[in-house]
């Protein structure tokens, strides 16, 4: 059927072709991977073989040109050695030898010998009888060390390379050779050293510049380590044989061996080479592995990077091979499905070149127009569809050459010339460089009936909607609120009640925009956000806005919108609009008087609560609510029985309803506050009656009286101050003329006694008159001075000299002026004579008089044969927190009552416990307090443990005023 197709598109076959490219390119890559994986192992094995091999020859050369120059320098050594030896024979041993002649022969030695540090000699008894280094030769004592007494034992006269030992000379390390020296009897004549300076060893080694990690070791052919670097003390002496004495065996008689050794966790290759030379030495050389394998790692990692870099650019090869393939595959398989798609299509489809010969059709051709496949490519263009001629076959290639499609209605002609309306779409393609013209034409007749069908329905339903729409116009006409329908911001329609309203008519008004209802455009598009949101929220909107009439006077208007279709606002808006301005303005006026009611009753200072019929309150106003400590919103709805149960009577009583014509219910009463407090109010409560007379609410206003009930505490209170002020007072006069009368009749008496006995009495008596009338007026002076300090002090007149004292001392002297006093009652004063010095600033005289005080109240309370305890106090605080210091008196007395720790500090007051015997004006205290008071001080009493009280006064350290 397709000429195109049949010859072009091989799906089947390529895609097997390219299943197996597939798969042999993965094989190659497989291949090529396992290969280069298997080459660089095998590399990197014959490379580490070759690396350890060099290593091992590298460190038996090594070993063996070590071996060659320790031979050379100890071989030198026992050279330079032996003339000393034959000559020191010849005297018959070094005891017979001369010192100075045998040090200059030494010295010479030495210097001709650099790895030679220093040559001595040793005599039979061991002390050092002369030195290559000194002149005179020290005689150190070396009768202990091995080779001395090797020498001394065996008659071996052959050179000895002894263990390393420390010099006793200079303290330091060597590795002596030793020798020994025979007298002319073959007996035993001393020995002749050689130390062997490790150092130079060790600077041969260095300038060597050995591998780094690469240790030496150069041991005696019995395992002793003589030397060893780099340089470890802890390894001189070591004997390596005593490790595992049978394998060193092994190893020495086979000469030379390389093997692995591990050494602190580090794996070491060692050389190990036994001396061909008469000498009896060994080299062991041990190398770190890793150092040894630097360059083979840097190596493998290079050849591993190659690898995979060889790796990484034949997966990228064959990824960008596979990905083109794949691409291939999907081209043929859109192809063959397009192929497929174009052959199973439903509508008919044909290909024909500019002469309209017909080379391609599909099978619903064949089944539409009952010609076979390959009757249909003998057939040309306008065979199939006759109303198409030459002129307009060549017009649709022009047309088709600018637009990209072209739609042509016509009618199709079968087999059996039945003629079929279609539709045919044209459009122009390219396949193998030759244009064809490709027709996809589609059956319309069933389109055409349902046209018809349609036109028909149409024509109905424009009938029904201008019954519907007659019909809902009277309903509009009837109603009488104004209704509009807007459309895309445009009036369409309109009611009678609509004209009435605005004063428009229907044919002026219908087509014009919705936004001259308003002020603006700007005041019809601020109104318009909100109503589209709401439609769009609630699918209605309610609300009042200001709109205008035709003659620009404004009203306001309660505005109904909804849309007409539901979802699409852009159908139209039914808009409902009622004038509402008449109910505004009673609405404002109500609001108005309710704001003006709501202020006043907020603003006032009085609580206010109203409730309803049921006694539930419905308001209560803040201030209240902040008396009590309350929250508004938690009454709002209680009953007053359920918040005051015992006051709520009071607030409203049962017969308020009974007194409508009578005045309010006015009471006192006392409520709860938050705090625990009681809060004291002046209640006025009525009640509202509605146009019926029934009860509709009750209210009260509450005065809070707390001030004036404090006012009237305050009045009593200083009532009662000012009757015991003068209570006290004239309990005062009378103790002050019984104080002032006592002395003055004392006075009095002994003075008229005397004046009557002048001349007959004897001196001794008229002494003891005067001294009763001394201790009288005394006594006289002392009560007017306390009374004159008293009305200084309250006039705020007293004078003080501050400086800075010590307190103890004060006090010292204070207690002295009552030794009398003391001694009378037979009472022990304690003064804590340890305590230090305690320097306050204060006024001397003063304090003195409060020391003095102290005392004597203590003095006067405490019982006959008790004592009197003076406590400095070094550290305390005032009750302001500043730091002090003072002094604390305390009696075996009664104590003081606990009611009156405080009052007993007041004027004209003296404690109830007071003995009868005891007088007083009750100042002393009081004068003592003011003076504390003026320095900035406390006093204060309490009672003491076991008895008696305690009263103590405290000085700041730091007094804020020096003035």
């Amino acid at each position: 059927m397709n000429r195109f197709f049949a010859r072009s598109l091989r799906p089947t076959g390529s895609a097997t072709s390219l299943k197996l490219l597939r798969g042999g390119l993965i094989l190659l890559y497989a291949i090529l991977a396992i290969v280069t994986t298997v080459a660089l192992v095998i590399v990197s094995l014959h490379d580490y073989q070759a690396t350890i091999k060099e290593a091992e020859r590298s460190s038996l050369s090594l070993a063996r040109s070590l071996d060659e120059h320790a031979t050379r320098s100890f071989v030198s050594v026992e050279q330079s050695m032996q003339n000393i030896v034959e000559n020191l024979n010849q005297y018959g041993g070094v005891d017979e030898a001369n010192e100075l002649q045998t040090h200059k022969v030494l010295q010479d030695k030495v210097k001709l010998t650099p790895q030679v540090r220093a040559i001595i000699t040793i005599d039979s008894k061991g002390l050092i009888q002369s030195h290559g280094l000194e002149y005179p030769t020290r005689r150190v004592s070396l009768a202990d060390r091995s080779y001395f007494l090797y020498h001394r034992q065996f008659q071996d006269s052959r050179p000895l390379i002894g263990n390393p030992i420390l010099s006793r000379t200079d303290g330091k390390w060597l590795i002596p050779v030793t020798q020994r020296i025979k007298k002319n009897n073959n007996e035993f004549g001393g020995v002749i050293l050689a130390g062997v300076e490790p150092q130079y060893f060790i600077q041969f080694y260095q300038s060597l510049k050995l591998a780094p990690g690469s240790h030496v070791h150069l041991l005696r052919s019995d395992g002793v380590i003589l030397l060893s670097y780099p340089f470890d003390e802890a390894q001189i002496g070591r004997n390596l044989r005593d490790i595992d004495p049978l394998l060193f065996e092994q190893r020495r008689l086979q000469g030379s061996s390389v093997y692995p050794s591990t050494y602190n966790n580090t794996q070491l290759l060692t050389a190990f080479h036994t001396s061909q030379s008469i000498l009896p030495l060994i080299i062991l050389i041990s190398t770190d592995r890793n150092t040894l394998l630097n360059r083979f790692m840097s190596d493998l990692i290079t050849r591993a990077l190659a690898g995979l870099s060889f790796v990484l650019i034949i997966s990228c090869l064959l990824y960008l091979l596979l990905k083109q393939i794949r691409r291939v595959e999907s081209i043929e398989e859109r192809l063959h499905l397009t192929q497929f798609t174009v052959d199973e299509a439903p509508d008919i489809i044909l290909w024909a070149d500019y002469s309209g010969q017909i080379c391609y059709a599909n099978r619903a051709t064949s089944a539409s127009t009952g010609y076979s496949a390959d009757e249909l490519l003998k057939l040309r263009f306008f065979d199939i569809f006759p109303q198409i001629n030459q002129a307009q076959w060549q017009e649709f290639w022009n047309t088709l050459a600018v637009e990209k499609r072209l739609l042509y209605t016509t009618h199709q002609i079968n087999l059996q010339h039945t003629q079929l309306p279609v539709e045919i779409t044209f459009s122009q393609i390219t396949f193998a460089e030759v244009a064809y013209l490709c027709a996809t034409v589609r059956d319309i007749s069933e389109q055409q009936n349902s046209e018809r069908e349609l036109r028909r329905h149409r024509d109905h339903l424009q009938d029904l909607v201008w019954e519907r729409t007659a019909e809902i116009r009277s309903v509009l006409d009837a109603s009488p609120l104004a209704i509009m329908l807007s459309v895309k911001g445009t009036i369409r329609l309109v009611n009678p009640a609509f004209e009435a309203l605005f004063g428009y008519s229907t044919a002026e008004i219908t087509d014009m925009p919705t936004d001259m209802l308003h002020a603006s455009a700007q005041h019809f598009t601020a109104y318009n956000k909100p109503i589209r949101e709401a439609i769009k929220s609630k699918g209605t909107f309610r609300g009042e806005m200001e709109l205008y009439r035709r003659d620009t006077s404004s009203f306001w208007a309660m505005v109904y919108a909804k849309e007409m279709v539901a979802g699409d606002i852009s159908k139209g808006l039914i808009c409902v609009i009622e004038d509402v301005s008449a109910s505004r303005i009673a609405a404002q006026a109500l609001r108005q008087s309710e704001r003006l009611k709501r202020t006043i009753i907020e603003g006032t200072a009085d609580g206010f609560i109203l409730i309803d019929s049921k006694s539930r309150i419905v308001d209560i106003n803040q201030a209240f609510c902040q008396q009590l400590g309350l929250n508004r919103n938690t009454l709002i709805g209680k009953q007053p029985d359920q918040l005051w149960p015992e006051h709520a009577n009071s607030i409203f009583p049962a017969h308020l309803s009974s007194q409508q014509m009578q005045s309010n219910h006015v009471e006192e009463v006392s409520l709860p506050a938050a705090d625990g407090k009681q809060r004291p109010f002046l209640v006025n409560s009525a009640c509202i009656y509605d146009e019926h007379q029934h009860l509709e609410y009750a209210f009260a206003f509450l005065t809070n009286i707390s001030k004036l009930k404090e006012v009237e505490s305050n009045l009593l209170e200083a009532k009662e101050a000012a009757e015991a002020a003068n209570m006290a007072k004239s309990i005062f006069l009378a103790n002050m003329s019984h104080e002032l009368r006592t002395p003055m009749h004392a006075i009095l008496s002994f003075s008229e006694i005397g004046l009557s006995k002048v001349g007959t009495a004897n001196s001794a008596n008229l002494i003891r008159y005067f001294e009763r009338i001394h201790s009288s007026g005394n006594r006289l002076l002392i009560l007017l001075n306390d009374l004159l300090d008293m009305s200084r002090l309250e006039a705020n007149k007293m004078r003080y000299s501050k400086m800075n004292f010590d307190l103890k001392t004060i006090t010292k002297y204070a207690s002295t002026e009552l030794l009398t006093l003391l001694a009378s009652k037979h009472i022990q004063l304690n003064l804590d004579a340890g305590a230090p010095p305690l320097m306050l600033f204060f006024d001397k005289a003063r304090i003195t008089q409060v020391i003095i005080n102290l005392l004597s109240n203590a003095i006067k309370f405490s019982p006959n044969h008790t004592e009197i305890d003076i406590h400095f106090i070094e550290e305390a605080r005032l009750s302001d927190g500043r730091a002090a210091s003072g002094l604390s008196v305390r009696d075996h007395g009664p104590g003081i009552p606990e009611a009156e720790l405080d009052l007993i500090f007041d004027k004209f007051i003296q404690s109830s416990r007071l003995n009868s015997h005891a007088s007083g004006t009750g100042l002393g205290l009081a004068i003592s307090r003011q003076i504390m008071t003026d320095h900035g001080g406390e006093i204060n009493a309490r009672n003491a443990e076991g008895g008696g009280a305690v009263i103590s006064i405290l000085l700041p350290l730091e007094p804020p005023d020096k003035a």
